[in-house]
């Protein structure tokens, strides 16, 4: 593990690793880089593996009352400058794909050759017009109602949401990772994350995403208890040079639930680009 002095203050710890073209893996929300463990070990023989702790995160900087998804794409493209890193694959979970899109429109843009989100939207609360949102076509989503309950007790907070970042109707199967990603939630700094709750759910991506200009693979798992695959269907209809893979038995988290599969298509992804720049120059 390395750590970067942020320009503001504090540090930005990560893990670099591997050799050839770069992946940068961007975690969601409350989860950190643990939880990309198995691309960072079956991945780093043919690529260089990058992946922080973002701001709020492990020994990372806390993330502040004011603070925004602009200031994680900052602390990024930062450590992007840092290790002088281009033709960057930026994989972004959850949270991380809103990192990944709030970098696309900065000066660092030039650096990403393209993004892999999983199984994200550029919304995440439902409003007139976009249905695509977190817990669509349930109920109405009261932040406030969250936030309380993440205040007063974190703990229980955390043992009521992990099962849900899995696959419905499969939480005996994925016990044993419910467990560990339990504990390291519980692990977290609640102040940072209240305050990046508040930051993610409004985030609005929606005219964003519809113009990036860099190749787009959307993933997503079919039984998702987080977003729908309806959402990953407009995904794909609206960004431009974009495609999508669901994955059958994986929920909000084809990475950990289905890891070689995915590895296996982030690969073909990755592969598929580094060709393509190859054959330009």
């Amino acid at each position: 593990m390395a750590a970067l002095e942020l320009s503001g203050g504090g540090l930005l710890e990560f893990d670099d690793t591997g050799n050839g073209p770069v992946i940068v893996f961007l975690h969601g929300w409350s989860l950190g880089k643990e939880a990309f463990g198995i691309q960072l070990r079956e991945l780093s023989d043919r690529y260089r593996i990058v992946v922080p702790d973002m701001r709020g995160h492990g020994g990372s900087a806390k993330f502040a009352n004011g603070d925004g998804i602009d200031t994680l794409a900052g602390d990024l493209g930062q450590l992007l400058e840092a290790l002088n890193l281009t033709d960057v694959i930026l994989v972004g979970w959850s949270m991380g794909a809103l990192v990944a899109w709030e970098l696309a429109e900065s000066p660092q843009r030039t650096r990403i050759a393209g993004i892999v989100t999983i199984d994200m939207v550029p919304k995440v609360l439902n409003s007139t017009g976009w249905p695509h949102g977190l817990r669509a076509g349930t109920h109405l989503y009261d932040v406030d109602v969250d936030l309380a309950k993440m205040r007063k007790d974190w703990g229980a907070f955390t043992r009521a949401y992990v099962p849900k970042v899995f696959a419905d109707g499969k939480q005996a199967e994925r016990e044993k990772l419910i467990g560990t990603m339990t504990k390291l939630v519980k692990d977290n700094d609640v102040d940072s994350m209240s305050n990046l709750w508040v930051s993610l759910v409004r985030a609005d991506y929606i005219d964003t995403v519809q113009q990036l200009d860099v190749p787009t693979l959307i993933t997503y798992g079919q039984l998702s208890q987080v977003y729908t695959e309806a959402a990953a269907r407009w995904m794909d209809q609206h960004i431009p040079n974009s495609r999508r893979v669901g994955f059958a038995d994986s929920g909000h988290a084809p990475h950990l639930e289905e890891p070689d599969l995915f590895n296996h298509t982030l690969a073909g992804f990755a592969d598929e680009l580094t060709r393509n720049r190859n054959q330009l120059n």
